[in-house]
C-alpha cells in the first residue's frame, strides 16, 4: 500500500484507512454475482465473483469472493451486526502476504500482514532422538500421502493447461465436494458447486452432469439427477441441485458421486465430486463430559465426536466432513487429552470442556471449537491449524488438530490443542533466530526438560507459556498478558492468601492432611494452616498428576511468616518438605519457581503456573 509523500515519492505503509461501504455491501450477495471494490485511491481496486455466502447459527454472515488478478486471491468478509463484528481477510494464491480489514472509526483499516501472522499451522515435526527418549515418532504416512496427492494434482493441472491459439490456456471445469445432513422426512436440496478456473467474457461454457451411486442409493437416499450446467460469458460459478431423502434410520454417513462430462469451450479439470449425506440421528457418544471451570463465560471446546464444517473461512467456505476420534479412542485417552489441555489453561477464567452444550451456551465471540479429527487431507500434513485471534470472532470458525499426524498419541494431541487454541487467542509461534527455526522444541531433560507451548511441546515434560526468555528467542510477546487482556477474560480469582493471615486449614483425617489449589499468576503464593502436637511434619506438594506446568516451591512458615524449612529439588518439579516442629500452629506455602539459567537449560518462573495438591502427615 502506498500514498504520495511530501516530495511526491511513494511511501509504503503497513496500514491505511479505507472505505467501509464497498466491503459491507458485498455481505450476503449471491454466488455468481460480480463485484468491484474500490476501497481507496491508495489501495488497488478489487474485482471478482461471489463464490458463496452462508449464515451461521448466531447470525454471522460469511461471504467469499474470488478476486481476479495475478496472483488471484480469496476475500472473505464476516459480519454480525447484532454483535458489532466485522472482519475482512484477503489471501493470495501461493503468496506470503495477506491483508486484513477491521473497523476503525467510520471506516476500515487495511493492514498488510505476513500470511503466517493470520493463519498458523503446527508443522509435523520429526526430530532426531525422539524414540530414544521413549516417545513415539510422529507419523510420516499422511505427509507422504499428501505430497503424492499434491504431485498428482500438479501433473493433472499440467495436462489440462493445453495451449490455445493466441497463447492462452484452456479453461478448467471442476466440481466441488458437498455435504448435507439428511433430515428426518421429506426432501432437502443439496447444492453442488461447479466452477471454472477463470472466466471467458465472450463464450458460453457448458458440461453435462449426472449422479452415480456409491454407498448412497438413488431412489432411497437421494433422487438421481442429470442435465447440463451452463456458464454465461463472464461467470465462473454455478450450482447443481440434488434432492436428498430424509429418514430416521440410525446409519453411517453415505455418499454418491456427481460426474461432469462433455465439456464445451473448456476441459475437465476435476470432474468428480463426492456428495456426502450425513446421518443426523442421535448416537450415543463415547466422549466423557468434562469441564475445567463450569459457568465461565469463555469456553474452549475440544470436539472429539466429529463435525461437519461448512461456510466458514476454511476451504473458502467449502464443506469439511471431519471424522471423530471418539469411535476409536478410549475414554481414558480422551480424558487425558482434556486434562493436559485444561492444565495449560488452569490459571485463566476459561472453561476447557468436552461438552458441546457448554460451548453452544457461551457467547459466540467468547468461545472456540477445536476439532480433533484424523481427517487432515483437505489441509495437508500438519499437526493442526488455526486463524489468529479467531477466539473473538462471531460464528463458528473452528481451529483444528489432526490426530493421525500426531501418532494418535494423547499427549501430542493435547499439546497441539493448547497450541492451536493459543493461536486463536492471538499468540504467534515461539521459535529461534539462531539457528533460524519457526518452532522451538525446548531444552533440558527429565522432569525439568522445558519447552514453550507456542513452540513444539511434544517432547518435553514441562511445557509452559513464554515471553521468549530463552537463548535466541525470536518472539518476545507476553503470552499471559495477551491471553488475559485481548479476549474478554482474565485470570481466575485467587482462592488462597499468600500469608498466614486468614489462611484456611488443611483438611485433616487423623495425622493425614490434604489440600489443593491453583497458582494463577507469577506473584501468587497459596498458604494453608496446620496444627501439630509436636514432632516431624512431612508435607508434599505435587503439580497436576497428568501434565504439570508448575515447578513447586514448598515452604513451612511460622505465624510471623518466617521460613522454617523449604524444598525445591533441582531436577524435580514436585517438592517434599520435612522438619521437626514443637507443638503449635504452622503454615505451608506453595508457589511457582524457575530453575537455573534460562539461556542454557533452565527457565524463569514466568510460566510456572497451574494446579497442585498437598498431602502428608502432621503428628
Amino acid at each position: 500500500m502506498w500514498e504520495r509523500g511530501a516530495a511526491g515519492q511513494k511511501e509504503l505503509r503497513a496500514s491505511i484507512p479505507v472505505q467501509a461501504g464497498p466491503l459491507r455491501a458485498v455481505v450476503g450477495q449471491a454466488a455468481g454475482d460480480r463485484v468491484k471494490l474500490d476501497l481507496s485511491d491508495r489501495f488497488a481496486a478489487l474485482a471478482g465473483e461471489i463464490t458463496g455466502s452462508s449464515v451461521q447459527d448466531d447470525g454471522t454472515v460469511i461471504t467469499h469472493i474470488r478476486i481476479d488478478g495475478e496472483p488471484q486471491g480469496t476475500l472473505t468478509v464476516q459480519e454480525n451486526k447484532a454483535l458489532g463484528f466485522f472482519l475482512g481477510q484477503l489471501y493470495f494464491d501461493a503468496h506470503p502476504v495477506a491483508f486484513e480489514f477491521r473497523p476503525s472509526g467510520s471506516g476500515l483499516m487495511a493492514t498488510r500482514h505476513a500470511l503466517s501472522d493470520l493463519l498458523c499451522s503446527m508443522l509435523n515435526q520429526n526430530l532426531d532422538g525422539i524414540e530414544a527418549a521413549g516417545l513415539p515418532p510422529l507419523d510420516k504416512v499422511k505427509a507422504q500421502a499428501a505430497l503424492k496427492s499434491e504431485e498428482e494434482a500438479k501433473a493433472k493441472n499440467k495436462l489440462i493447461q493445453e495451449a490455445k491459439p493466441g497463447g492462452t490456456t484452456a479453461i478448467g471445469l471442476s466440481v466441488l465436494d458437498a455435504s448435507i445432513s439428511e433430515g428426518n422426512s421429506g426432501t432437502k436440496s443439496l447444492s453442488v458447486t461447479v466452477k471454472l478456473s477463470k472466466s471467458d467474457r465472450t463464450k458460453t461454457i457448458s458440461a453435462t452432469y449426472a449422479t452415480q451411486d456409491g454407498t448412497a442409493t438413488a431412489g432411497s437416499d437421494y433422487t438421481a439427477a442429470s442435465g447440463t450446467v451452463t456458464f454465461a460469458p463472464g461467470t465462473t460459478t454455478r450450482t447443481v441441485s440434488v434432492p436428498i431423502s430424509g429418514d430416521i434410520t440410525l446409519e453411517a454417513n453415505e455418499s454418491f458421486l456427481l460426474l461432469l462430462s462433455n465439456p464445451v469451450n473448456a476441459v475437465i479439470a476435476d470432474g468428480s465430486a463426492t456428495c456426502t449425506i450425513s446421518n443426523d440421528e442421535a448416537t450415543p457418544s463415547n466422549v466423557p463430559l468434562l469441564n475445567s471451570l463450569p459457568g465461565a463465560v469463555a469456553v474452549a471446546y475440544l470436539d472429539m465426536d466429529g463435525q461437519v464444517v461448512t461456510g466458514t473461512q476454511w476451504l473458502n467456505g467449502g464443506t469439511i466432513n471431519a471424522g471423530a476420534i471418539s469411535t476409536t479412542y478410549t475414554q481414558a485417552q480422551m480424558t487425558e487429552i482434556w486434562r493436559r489441555s485444561a492444565e495449560d489453561y488452569a490459571p485463566f477464567q476459561i472453561n476447557v470442556t468436552t461438552d458441546e452444550a457448554a460451548y453452544l451456551a457461551a457467547p459466540s465471540n467468547r468461545r472456540i471449537r477445536c476439532v480433533i479429527t484424523p481427517d487432515n487431507e483437505w489441509y495437508g500434513a500438519y499437526g493442526g491449524v488455526a486463524y489468529i485471534n479467531s477466539f473473538t470472532w462471531t460464528g463458528d470458525t473452528p481451529c483444528w488438530v489432526f490426530s493421525d499426524q500426531l501418532s494418535n498419541t494423547a499427549r501430542y494431541i493435547a499439546e497441539a490443542c493448547s497450541h492451536e487454541i493459543g493461536h486463536t487467542l492471538g499468540l504467534l509461534h515461539d521459535g529461534r533466530s539462531s539457528p533460524a527455526e519457526g518452532y522451538y522444541e525446548g531444552h533440558g531433560t527429565g522432569e525439568t526438560g522445558w519447552a514453550p507451548i507456542m513452540g513444539v511441546g511434544y517432547y518435553q515434560l514441562l511445557v509452559q507459556w513464554s515471553r521468549g526468555e530463552y537463548l535466541s528467542a525470536n518472539n518476545k510477546e507476553d503470552d499471559l498478558a495477551m491471553i488475559t487482556t485481548n479476549n474478554g477474560f482474565g485470570y481466575r480469582g485467587d482462592q488462597q492468601p499468600g500469608t498466614p493471615a486468614g489462611a484456611p486449614a488443611l483438611v485433616a483425617s487423623g495425622t493425614s492432611v490434604s489440600g489443593s489449589g491453583i497458582i494463577e499468576t507469577g506473584s501468587d503464593a497459596d498458604t494453608f494452616a496446620f496444627t501439630t502436637t509436636g514432632g516431624t511434619v512431612s508435607l508434599t506438594a505435587l503439580g497436576d498428576a497428568t501434565s504439570q506446568n508448575l515447578d513447586v516451591l514448598a515452604e513451612i512458615l511460622d505465624a510471623a511468616g518466617n521460613v522454617l524449612a523449604a524444598s525445591n529439588p533441582d531436577t524435580l518439579t514436585d517438592a517434599t518438605v520435612s522438619t521437626s516442629l514443637a507443638a503449635g500452629t504452622y503454615f505451608i506455602r506453595v508457589s511457582g519457581v524457575g530453575r537455573g539459567d534460562p539461556l542454557a537449560t533452565g527457565y524463569t518462573d514466568y510460566g510456572s503456573l497451574g494446579q497442585y495438591s498437598i498431602s502428608g502427615t502432621v503428628p
